[in-house]
């Protein structure tokens, strides 16, 4: 049986090893650093302009999640990826560890290109750079890069079907908070899609609401359940038990 580092290294390689990934990793990157800097003609500060890549990493990272997870079965690869280890579970968490680990440096490298791309555009700006603001805002691209691989690897998982997946994690957070907060207006933040990310982006020990509009331990913890854990152990469950002959 194939050990569990050398499952985890085939992954990564699955992952990145095509010129269509690499493209996508550098397309991200691009849009983010370009969006970012048009975005901050005036007031620029290095924090912005790395806490700005979160736009398009919201809406981008999770793509890359869904990628890796449909790619078995989508390319109709999964016979010999669970021919080679039986043992699907140990294929399927070497799965879920490299695609968090590929989207946390996808993210890195985004926002190190943001960083560089103010060096360059505003260097006279940089005597007068906060530092743990900046620290906090690479600390808020890792969180972001943390929620975006759970939840799409886990829509991906339950679903596996690319096309599906993608729309899902694009339209669903936007969609359905901003229906749960007309139907449900006090239900709404419990159930949020976002409230996991905002709360590992700023997490504070308060079960409910936080400050300003931070969601408390509470609902990050539900947001975590409903949107990661539920789907994730579906899929999962789904994988262990699909024919891939």
């Amino acid at each position: 049986m194939t050990p569990w580092p050398v499952l985890l290294r085939i992954e990564v390689m699955k992952a990145t090893d095509t010129r269509a990934a690499r493209g996508l990793f550098a397309a991200i990157a691009l849009l983010g650093v370009g969006a970012v800097a048009l975005s901050q003609a005036s007031d620029a500060s290095l924090e912005t302009f790395v806490s700005g890549v979160g736009i398009p990493l919201t809406v981008l990272l999770p793509v890359v999640a869904v990628l890796a997870v449909t790619g078995d079965w989508n390319g109709r690869s999964a016979l010999s990826t669970f021919t080679q280890t039986p043992r699907r579970l140990l294929v399927l968490t070497a799965r879920l560890v490299a695609i968090v680990g590929l989207v946390l440096g996808v993210a890195l490298v985004t926002a190190a290109a943001a960083a560089l791309a103010f060096v360059v555009l505003h260097p006279d700006l940089l005597l007068t750079t906060d530092w743990w603001a900046v620290t906090a805002a690479a600390g808020g691209v890792v969180a972001l890069a943390v929620a975006a691989a759970l939840t799409g690897t886990a829509v991906g998982s339950l679903l596996l079907n690319t096309p599906l997946a993608i729309v899902v994690t694009m339209l669903l957070p936007l969609t359905f908070d901003i229906a749960a907060a007309l139907l449900v207006p006090t239900a709404a933040p419990w159930i949020s899609t976002l409230a996991f990310a905002a709360w590992l982006a700023q997490p504070h020990p308060g079960w409910a609401d936080g400050p300003g509009d931070i969601p408390g331990a509470g609902q990050a913890l539900t947001s975590l359940l409903l949107w990661v854990v539920l789907p994730l152990g579906l899929g999962w469950w789904r994988q262990l038990r699909r024919d891939v002959s």
